[in-house]
């Protein structure tokens, strides 16, 4: 078993763990239906907590790269050969170009004509995405905002965002509105209480996974558990989520603070004497604003893994491909 772990680089150690043995699978050296360690053997194995075995296996079952049966163990349930190319492997990208190219050559094509067919095609894939409607759920105000705001699916993509409470109260609007999308896209944890809400009528649904920035964990660890620490967001799901996966690193302090005021004048009152604070994005300028000169904020973001960006940009394609198809018939 090829997993190194480093306590020197900075990288949480979760983090790493969580990298090889997604590299692993992808690569086929653990394949689908391997068994793996259990948390305790890994642990041992490693030299690390159990806690930090558990937190990178639940990282890579939110991934879709294993799966966890009580009472049974951890399977890897990811196959290289029906997955999507993972974004970093290239080599094998590149095959399928030389191979196309070769064929092409056979047929009487040039390069040159090869190379304005593939653009041409490309245009064409593009202008698919582009036509498309795209539906996001979450619990939090800050996650809906940064895939609506920050998340790159192509100029076009039209993203339509909806908070999870609001599809709760199941109006005949937002049903509606849903069920005209092209696809729904969701994080695993909401993916089964979205699938009933919508029944059968639903439109493809797709589940992603979020990580935290690394970096952000990195500055937080930094300081002492005796540190007083504010954590400032719009709500208080978002709030907790950063406390959440602190904890689950052994990273604790003795008073962190969740503050969610739009108040000023109550966000520099909260904030008096705080030498570091913790901030959604959406609420950097406001803390900013707040805080004493000097005072280190840190921005904490969820985002997508690569894997799931790919996926989903592939499930997008892969939609606008039936609903072309259907036209054309």
């Amino acid at each position: 078993m090829a997993l190194k772990i480093s306590h020197k680089n900075g990288i949480p150690i979760y983090v790493q763990l969580q990298r090889q043995i997604k590299d692993l699978v992808v690569r086929g050296t653990w394949k689908q239906g391997d068994q793996l360690p259990t948390e305790r053997d890994l642990a041992d194995q490693l030299g690390i907590s159990r806690n930090t075995v558990s937190a990178a296996y639940r990282q890579l079952e939110a991934q879709g790269i294993v799966s966890r049966r009580q009472g049974a163990g951890t399977f890897v349930c990811f196959s290289p050969n029906i997955s999507v190319i993972d974004a970093g492997d290239k080599d094998q990208v590149l095959k399928l170009v030389d191979l196309a190219i070769g064929e092409a050559l056979e047929l009487g094509f040039s390069i040159e004509d090869f190379t304005a067919i593939v653009a041409l095609r490309v245009r064409q894939k593009k202008e698919m995405l582009n036509r498309l409607q795209v539906a996001f759920i979450e619990c939090n105000r800050e996650q809906l905002d940064y895939f609506t705001k920050e998340l790159e699916l192509g100029s076009g993509v039209t993203i339509h965002p909806l908070l999870l409470q609001d599809l709760q109260q199941k109006t005949a609007e937002n049903l509606r509105k849903l069920r005209r999308m092209d696809m729904v896209v969701t994080t695993f944890y909401h993916l089964d209480e979205i699938k009933a809400a919508l029944g059968s009528e639903a439109p493809q649904l797709l589940g992603i996974a979020l990580e935290p920035s690394v970096n952000s964990i990195v500055k937080i660890a930094r300081a002492t558990p005796d540190s007083r620490i504010p954590v400032v967001c719009l709500s208080k799901t978002f709030a907790e989520s950063i406390v959440n996966v602190l904890q689950q690193l052994d990273i604790t302090f003795e008073n962190m603070p969740l503050i969610t005021t739009r108040d000023q004048t109550e966000l520099s009152q909260a904030l008096a004497g705080a030498s570091l604070v913790v901030a959604s994005p959406n609420r950097k300028k406001d803390v900013e604003q707040a805080v004493d000169p000097g005072t280190e904020i840190i921005e904490f973001v969820f985002r997508p893994d690569t894997g799931s960006i790919t996926s989903l940009k592939a499930a997008l394609l892969g939609v606008k491909n039936e609903v072309s198809s259907s036209a054309e018939v």
